[in-house]
């Protein structure tokens, strides 16, 4: 199994980055919120503003996967949805500092999950073991 961790860090990758960019590409599409949020994540959070930018075609690529996204940013962005409409520039600092429930702990922690575990998959693609041939095959 040991030999086998570059594919499992490369698939937790894929994994959290499909889910940032579904659900901060659909955060951006949400009508009250999603211009303060494009706006704050500009000036505050280049990552999120990327998974924006990046997440907006592949939710209207792949429907279903931006109806996930667009339920899953209304669930986790609904406590603070008020707090954001307040004050708009500061939108990124409110989604950042406090936990409302469980979906936004999860949007939180995949948020940095993405970047981590392609890290860590590059440095274990890089040490891998490579297949030794004692006789040249022909």
């Amino acid at each position: 199994m040991k030999r086998h961790w570059h594919w499992v860090f490369t698939l937790l990758f894929a994994w959290a980055l499909v889910y940032d960019l579904a659900v901060w590409g659909a955060a951006a599409r949400m009508p009250q919120i999603g211009g303060f949020l494009q706006a704050s994540a500009q000036r505050q959070a280049l990552l999120a503003h990327l998974y924006m930018g990046a997440g907006a075609p592949l939710d209207a690529a792949v429907p279903v996967l931006g109806d996930w996204g667009a339920q899953r940013a209304q669930t986790a962005l609904a406590p603070g949805l008020e707090r954001i409409k307040e004050d708009p520039m500061v939108s990124m600092d409110l989604i950042f500092s406090n936990t409302w429930n469980s979906t936004h702990a999860m949007l939180r922690y995949m948020y940095w999950a993405a970047p981590a575990f392609g890290l860590i998959a590059l440095v274990l693609w890089s040490r891998r073991p490579k297949r030794i041939r004692l006789m040249g095959g022909r």
